[in-house]
């Protein structure tokens, strides 16, 4: 894991659902006021935005330490995600953590199995997920 201070970490959430999007950027900000955090909404976004492609092709957008990533998205899962991003040399340090509302064990062995560092089951209150942002940020900075 990366030696990393509070004020230079860089999330990039992917996600379809803006209100997902909204907690979680909040529950991030609660651990870390000083984090980067960036929002797309679709796995081919995600890769739009790593390779500034697209809509980003004027941004020069920093490599994310951390993608968190639902698996129910739109034209890229978040499988697809796991699975580039692990076997794309200049992209595969990125730590991936999965969140999403699947129970499924079969898709936790999957997500793990491609490479995820970690797979949580969206929760149903703020202060569950305000936790989890901060086991993520936890496991990353090392502490």
């Amino acid at each position: 894991m990366p030696d990393l201070r509070n004020e230079e970490l860089i999330f990039l959430l992917a996600d379809d659902d803006p209100d997902e999007h909204y907690l979680i950027h909040n529950a991030i900000q609660e651990v870390n006021k000083f984090a980067e955090i960036h929002s797309v909404y679709t796995g081919f976004q995600l890769f739009e935005f790593l390779f500034n492609k697209g809509i980003y092709e004027e941004m020069d957008n920093a490599k994310p330490h951390v993608i968190i990533a639902d698996i129910n998205m739109p034209i890229l899962n978040g499988f697809d995600v796991i699975k580039t991003v692990k076997e794309t040399p200049q992209l595969s340090d990125i730590i991936i953590y999965i969140l999403t509302t699947s129970r499924r064990e079969e898709d936790k062995v999957k997500a793990l199995a491609l490479g995820a560092d970690g797979y949580y089951v969206k929760p149903n209150n703020f202060n569950e997920l305000i936790n989890i942002m901060n086991e993520i940020h936890g496991r990353v900075v090392g502490a």
